[in-house]
């Protein structure tokens, strides 16, 4: 709940960014003129038979996954490069000294030299959760629970509801106050609701691990063990009472904005007007996102033992704290979350997991750096001048909708001329200079920055909304729309292969980063992204007809992901990932389209590059920056809990869509990468 508006990342997996060191690299790419390795095609597959096979077939074969990781393809490749990059920038700066408190610099360089000093964490032991575990110990009463929510929620730990601070979704330029539901150490409700035979796995491992994890921390082994049983079987009843990912994705369902006192009203039994004034927080109303279930946990707080609490309150400080603890905290949470929930099969190395802590929580001031050494002006103006291609080009497309109104094309093209973009890093960058950070206390840099960064997002509360904040580290491989800023963000670490490549084939770029664009504009008016308005508020500007004939093709598409199996027996979810399918059908066309009008129209056409033509090259670049292997693992936890489709729908999906895909490689009606006219979808 800590988000302040609604976002829609590109990627499930943050990525990296690498420049002007990388010309080798790029020019090896470019060799063949493509800047796509042609080794990396399974020519024995025909582009219209599976055209995620045929253009990544060959680089899955060479590329397994790594031991470290569950998902390994182009994105997962350039966050290791720019991993290393990122650490030469930490060691570099860590061997300074000198640096000016409250410096990005001294930040970043401290936490950093806390962090690999894993002999003073081994030293320290479970010795700086000893308050925390005097809090919970103290509790007696339901009321001494209720006080101790709060202090969990001023340090990062999770408690069965949520609170935070974000954009009122009908008024963007003003802050609201927020409460959700919470509380599950399982990644999502289904977990524990399902019954097949792998989640009944998965749900005594889990009750495992939570015994291990109290053991460590010093509880008796019989007593972990029946507090394991108990935690579980309190976290069913949360999940029982909780909204599915997919109902959590409509607006409205999730806006239930109420004054103070009706809120407090709604469950007595939480104290809340306690809770709000120990937040020291002063607001009129408040969004509410899931009622029933807030009601519901007004009855089950009361029917659970205090002795049950504490011991799921004690488990759960465990959790939030465990990269600051002792390796074989480190060790049994990845053997529950990484190795069996996603098949990981080997840690990864210290370094590597504090990259991922300082990203958490020092992200901008690590872009920071990184935008300093690597981070090129040139590559800012080309997305700039691509932004324009595919907004043009997205005019072009919403004029020649045959099912829109003109009255709602209307308001579509007004919104479409407000959307913003940042591109690269913000112009103004976040100063923390008063953040305590030392070289030599881990666990307390870790809780002075989780409480300075949840006190930084309950002050915004009656300020007004600050639409040049990032939400998005500058060195990271991805991007996103905010639907709450009407806007487009591509952060510094996109710009380069495979998404864009200065040295490669325009075409080529296009389809890739071009096609990220398209993706990033069409989650404005995806299924969700379309109820908000060219102000960013949720506000219908859609006709009656309109939203039935948007309704009747969102619906197909629906239809065809809820097909897709990538495992046996274990299918795509079409309604969780519908905003992401939408996105990157628009994307990939828009991308197609905008090249087109720049490139092509009323300009020589242009020559073929190792036999593909420029149309082809379109799809060859969307295609492979998606080249990605996957353990089993991880797709059955991704088809629960990710909007995202596995990478080959997102690769066939869209084309399979596409009459420009089947113009393009001469597929006929009858190949599998063509879809009937009777079930094709076109949205934009």
């Amino acid at each position: 709940m800590k988000k302040i508006t609604f976002l829609f990342p590109l990627a499930f997996l943050a990525l990296s960014c690498q420049q002007n060191t990388a010309t080798e690299e790029a020019n090896a790419l470019t060799e063949k003129g493509l800047g796509i390795d042609l080794n990396d095609f399974d020519t024995t597959v025909a582009p219209c038979d599976n055209f995620f096979e045929y253009v990544a077939g060959g680089w899955m074969k060479n590329n397994p996954v790594p031991e470290t990781e569950a998902r390994w393809g182009n994105f997962n490749i350039l966050i290791e490069e720019n991993n290393k990059k990122v650490r030469g920038i930490l060691d570099s700066i860590s061997e300074l000294g000198g640096l000016k408190k409250g410096s990005y610099q001294q930040l970043v360089s401290d936490f950093y030299i806390s962090a690999m000093d894993s002999v003073a964490v081994e030293q320290a032991g479970t010795k700086p959760l000893k308050p925390v575990f005097d809090k919970i110990s103290a509790v007696k009463t339901l009321v001494d629970y209720n006080n101790l929510i709060v202090y969990f929620e001023l340090h990062g730990i999770r408690y069965p509801f949520s609170g935070g601070v974000g954009v009122d979704d009908k008024n963007s330029n003003v802050h609201l106050f927020r409460l959700g539901q919470s509380g599950l150490g399982l990644p999502d409700r289904d977990y524990y609701i399902k019954t097949d035979s792998a989640s009944a796995r998965i749900q005594n491992l889990y009750k495992e691990h939570i015994a291990k994890m109290l053991t460590l921390a010093g509880t008796e082994g019989a007593k972990a063990t029946q507090s394991a049983i108990d935690i579980y079987a309190f976290e069913k009843k949360l999940a029982n009472a909780q909204m599915t990912r997919v109902e959590r994705r409509i607006p409205e369902k999730v806006y239930n904005k109420m004054p103070r006192a009706e809120v407090v009203a709604l469950a007595p039994k939480l104290n809340l007007e306690n809770y709000f004034t120990k937040l020291n927080v002063s607001f009129d109303s408040a969004n509410i996102g899931q009622v029933d279930y807030l009601k519901a946990l007004n009855k089950i707080l009361p029917e659970t033992s205090i002795s049950v609490l504490k011991e799921y309150a004690r488990f759960h400080a465990i959790n939030a704290t465990v990269d600051y603890l002792p390796h074989a905290f480190v060790q049994q949470d990845f053997d529950f979350y990484s190795k069996t929930l996603r098949g990981n099969k080997k840690l990864k190395p210290r370094w590597r997991r504090t990259l991922d802590v300082i990203n958490g929580g020092l992200g901008e001031q690590l872009g920071h750096l990184f935008v300093d050494k690597y981070f090129p002006e040139s590559s800012k103006k080309a997305l700039e001048a691509m932004v324009e291609d595919l907004r043009s080009a997205y005019r072009e497309r919403i004029n020649g909708l045959e099912w829109m109104s003109d009255s709602t094309k209307g308001r579509a093209l007004e919104k479409l001329a407000a959307f913003n973009y940042k591109i690269g890093y913000p112009d103004k960058w976040k100063d923390y200079s008063d953040l305590e950070i030392s070289p030599n206390n881990y666990f307390a840099n870790g809780q002075n920055l989780k409480q300075y960064t949840i006190q930084e997002n309950l002050d915004k509360l009656g300020k007004p909304v600050d639409k040049s904040e990032w939400h998005m580290p500058a060195h990271i491989v991805n991007a996103y729309y905010s639907g709450s800023y009407n806007e487009v963000v591509f952060p510094a670490g996109i710009l380069q292969p495979p998404y864009f490549n200065p040295n490669a084939d325009d075409a080529v770029n296009y389809g890739a980063i071009g096609g990220v664009i398209g993706h990033e504009f069409t989650h404005g008016f995806d299924d969700r992204g379309r109820k908000y308005n060219a102000f960013g508020n949720l506000s219908n500007w859609w006709s009656k007809m309109d939203i039935k004939r948007f309704e009747e093709r969102t619906g197909r598409m629906v239809v065809q992901y809820d097909q897709y199996e990538p495992l046996t027996q274990v299918f795509v979810n079409g309604q969780l990932t519908l905003g992401e399918n939408i996105a990157d059908l628009g994307g990939l066309t828009l991308a197609y389209y905008g090249y087109k009008m720049s490139h092509v129209d009323g300009k020589k056409e242009p020559a073929l590059i190792d036999g593909f033509s420029w149309q082809q090259r379109i799809f060859l670049g969307w295609g492979n920056a998606w080249k990605t292997n996957q353990t089993a693992e991880h797709i059955s936890n991704q088809v629960l809990t990710d909007s995202h489709s596995p990478a080959q729908y997102r690769v066939n999906g869209p084309m399979s869509n596409m009459p420009e895909f089947k113009e393009a490689w001469g597929c006929t009606v009858d190949d599998p990468m063509v879809r009937p006219d009777s079930v094709k979808v076109m949205i934009w």
